[in-house]
């Protein structure tokens, strides 16, 4: 007979009977917990992610095609806009602005996501003991997911377009683990101030639409005789600069656009990681 009801949390059959862990001082001793224990419910994360990709394009015709459509009708339309703008040979934009703009959808999508993943799962939090680092967590691999399908997808472009296969692309691996370190780390920051600041959440796409013309994606800065300080000071535009040399200009990333990516991928994990932890036990009371 099944014992579930309607009551019963969609998520709660996949965690063992435990309690929380006991809060520690050490701060390497908390995370080894914390990683410990997300991978203890590493089954509740594969499931909230799988859910939310059958939820979503579970009553379209095309199906998940609407993410590699959007992209590329994306890159279509602004390809034949600036092209004429700039000036510039539609094929050799058209890979530019695809080696910047698929990252960059991975991160306006993730940030976006993460601003309200702990408070639309109110009930759940409220209902049983849930870490609730599962949630920025699950929203940043969900759209991970997206990113990678996508760009594998769309390398089918590349060719027509005019890309150099190199050795360099052999480094796309690392450039996407670096960057996906740097999202979680403002996915995970952000989640934790829009709980206890709703109008972040508000403020969340005006930002990143100021943000995504502050980076060089629309235009590059090999044509600028100067790089100005917004974009010096841009933290994506190492990450950015990363898939445009490796996708666009079949080139290595410079040592020092990596250092650059790698110290600020890890500060920011490092700084949303502490943020969320010093006010983990008050977003319960916040909802």
């Amino acid at each position: 007979m099944n014992t579930r009801t309607n009551s019963t949390p969609p998520h709660a059959e996949f965690f063992p009977p435990a309690t929380p862990p006991p809060r520690r001082s050490v701060p390497w001793v908390r995370l080894r917990n914390d990683l410990l224990e997300l991978g203890r419910v590493w089954p509740v994360i594969h499931n909230m992610v799988s859910q939310e990709l059958r939820v979503r394009y579970q009553r379209s015709f095309l199906g998940f095609l609407w993410s590699l459509l959007n992209p590329i009708l994306m890159m279509i339309t602004m390809t034949a806009v600036f092209s004429k703008i700039l000036g510039r040979n539609e094929p050799a934009y058209a890979l530019y602005l695809f080696s910047g703009l698929v990252p960059w959808l991975f991160l306006s999508g993730s940030l976006t996501d993460a601003a309200y993943c702990i408070i639309q799962n109110e009930g759940l939090i409220r209902k049983i003991y849930i870490p609730k680092l599962v949630f920025p967590v699950s929203r940043i691999l969900f759209n991970l997911v997206n990113f990678l399908l996508t760009l594998l997808a769309l390398f089918v472009l590349l060719v027509p377009l005019g890309a150099k296969f190199s050795l360099a692309m052999l480094f796309l691996p690392v450039s996407i683990a670096l960057f996906t370190v740097f999202v979680l780390g403002l996915g995970i920051g952000l989640a934790v101030l829009n709980t206890f600041y709703r109008d972040c959440g508000h403020l969340v796409g005006v930002f990143l639409q100021a943000w995504y013309f502050m980076t060089p994606i629309l235009y590059s800065t090999r044509d600028l005789e100067t790089i100005p300080l917004f974009v010096k000071l841009n933290p994506a535009y190492p990450f950015i600069a990363q898939f445009q040399a490796i996708i666009r200009y079949g080139q290595m990333p410079s040592g020092s656009m990596i250092f650059a990516s790698f110290v600020l991928a890890f500060v920011c994990l490092g700084v949303g990681y502490a943020a969320f932890k010093s006010h983990e036990d008050k977003l319960v009371f916040r909802l």
